[in-house]
C-alpha cells in the first residue's frame, strides 16, 4: 500500500523525535547517576581529610596555648575539694638535700691505727681477730680487736671475749703476767685461766645515765671484770669475796652513832617533862663523831676526777633488793636467766662480810696493783655501781690515776 508523501511525513517526523527522547531519557538518567555518585564520593575524602584553612586553624590554638601558670590559692583548694587530696606545698616539694652519710673513719686513720695495733700485738702474748671500724657519732674507735686470751702457759680466756683496743689489750696483759698471776699464785695456790667479763665496748655514757660525759666503754678502751677462775677451778668473784665495802662498814657505824644520838635526845627530853628542874641544866655538847665518820664514808673517787666523770652514790645497804639492777656491767632486764643475772641477783643473801681470807687478799691487792697500770680503776669501794666487779680503763689523766 502506498502512502501518502503527507503521511509519511508525519510518520517520519513522529517516529525520530520518540527515538530522540528515549536517548535524551537514557541520558539524563546515566548524567543523573554520575553526577549522584561524585558529590557522595567528594563529601567522604572530605570528611576524611579535611581542607588545608581548617587543619591549620586546628593546629594554631596548641602551637600559641600560653605556658601554665601556677595555680592559685583558690585553684588549690577547689582541687582539694573536689578530689580530697591536698595539693603539693611548692615549698616541700622541692628538691631536698640528700641526707648526710654516717661519720666514717678516713682510710689513713684505719690504715695507720691497724698498724700501731700490729706492732703491740707482736709484743705481747695475746689471740685476737681484727674487727671491723667501729663509728656510732662520738663512739667507736677505727681498729678494734676482739680479744679471745691472754698470757701464755698458760693461756687466760676472756669469757666472753672482749671488743677492746690493742692498747689496752697490752695494759692487760702487763697487769696479768706483772701481778695477777704471781698473787693467784700465792694466795689461791693456782694461775688464773679465765677471766668472767661483764662488759667491754659500749656505746653509752659514763654508768649509762644523760647527763654524764661519754664513757671509755664507748671508746673501747674500757673492761669490766667479775671474777676470775683458776686451773682449779676456785673462783675469786668480785662480788660475793671481796667482803663488806670500807665505805659500807663507815656508812653503818655513821648511822649507828646518828641513832644513839637520837635516843640519848629522846630520852633527855622524856627526863626533862617528867623532872622541870633539869631543863635549867645546860644541855649536852653536840657529838662530832657521827659528823667525822660521814666525812670517812664519803667517796673518794670525786677527787681528782673531772666534773660529770665519776658520780659518787649514797651507799646502799646490800640487802637492798634492787641493788642488783644498780650494780654495773651490762644492763639486766627483769626476769633475765643466766650465770650474770643469777651472780647480780645475790647480792643480797650472798655477799657476806667474811669471805674467804685468802680469795678476799687476792682481790684486793690485784685490785691495787691495777691502780698502777690503768687510768682508772674502781670497784666495791667505788660506790654500788661497781659493788659486783673491777672497772679498769686507759682513760688519760692530767695530774693522777683514779683508784677506788
Amino acid at each position: 500500500m502506498m502512502t501518502s508523501p503527507s503521511t509519511g511525513r508525519r510518520k517520519g517526523h513522529y517516529t525520530r523525535p520518540s527515538r530522540l527522547g528515549h536517548v535524551a531519557t537514557a541520558v539524563i538518567f546515566v548524567a543523573s547517576l554520575l553526577v549522584g555518585e561524585v558529590p557522595a564520593d567528594a563529601q567522604t575524602k572530605q570528611k576524611a581529610t579535611p581542607p588545608a584553612w581548617e587543619a591549620t586553624s586546628a593546629a594554631e590554638p596548641a602551637a600559641a596555648a600560653p605556658p601554665t601558670q601556677p595555680a592559685s590559692d583558690a585553684a588549690k583548694a577547689a582541687q582539694k575539694s573536689e578530689d580530697g587530696v591536698k595539693p603539693a606545698d611548692p615549698a616541700t616539694t622541692a628538691a631536698e638535700p640528700a641526707p648526710k652519710a654516717p661519720p666514717t673513719w678516713s682510710a689513713a686513720e684505719i690504715a695507720d691505727a691497724k698498724a700501731r695495733c700490729a706492732v703491740v700485738l707482736q709484743r705481747i702474748h695475746a689471740v685476737a681477730l681484727p674487727h671491723e671500724p667501729i663509728k656510732e657519732g662520738a663512739c667507736g674507735t677505727p681498729a678494734p680487736i676482739e680479744l679471745i686470751s691472754i698470757g701464755q702457759n698458760p693461756q687466760v680466756a676472756l669469757s666472753p671475749p672482749a671488743i677492746v683496743t690493742c692498747d689496752l689489750a697490752e695494759s692487760l696483759v702487763n697487769w696479768f703476767e706483772g701481778d695477777v698471776q704471781p698473787l693467784a699464785r700465792k694466795h689461791l695456790k693456782s694461775e688464773i685461766i679465765t677471766i668472767q667479763t661483764m662488759s667491754s665496748y659500749s656505746c653509752r655514757n659514763a654508768y649509762g645515765r644523760k647527763k654524764t660525759k661519754l664513757s671509755e666503754h664507748g671508746l673501747a678502751n674500757a673492761l669490766d671484770i667479775g671474777g676470775f677462775i683458776t686451773a682449779t677451778t676456785k673462783t675469786a668473784d668480785v662480788l660475793q669475796d671481796w667482803g663488806k665495802p670500807q665505805r659500807q662498814i663507815l656508812a653503818e657505824a655513821a648511822a649507828e652513832q646518828r641513832a644513839a644520838e637520837e635516843a640519848a635526845a629522846k630520852a633527855a627530853g622524856t627526863a626533862v617533862a617528867t623532872n622541870p628542874a633539869q631543863a635549867a641544866l645546860p644541855s649536852a655538847l653536840p657529838s662530832t663523831a657521827g659528823a667525822a665518820v660521814t666525812s670517812l664514808a664519803r667517796s673518794t673517787i670525786i677527787d681528782g676526777a673531772g666534773d660529770g666523770e665519776i658520780v659518787a652514790k649514797p651507799t646502799l645497804a646490800t640487802s637492798d633488793p634492787v641493788v642488783a639492777n644498780k650494780l654495773g656491767g651490762p644492763l639486766l632486764k627483769p626476769g633475765k636467766k643466766g650465770s650474770l643475772a643469777h651472780k647480780t641477783s645475790k647480792i643480797g643473801v650472798n655477799s657476806t662480810s667474811n669471805p674467804d681470807p685468802e680469795l678476799k687478799a687476792f682481790l684486793h691487792e690485784a685490785h691495787q696493783a691495777a691502780c698502777r697500770i690503768f687510768g682508772t680503776t674502781l670497784g666495791p669501794e667505788a660506790n654500788d655501781d661497781h659493788r659486783n666487779h673491777f672497772h679498769i680503763d686507759m682513760a688519760q689523766r692530767k695530774f693522777t690515776k683514779i683508784c677506788n
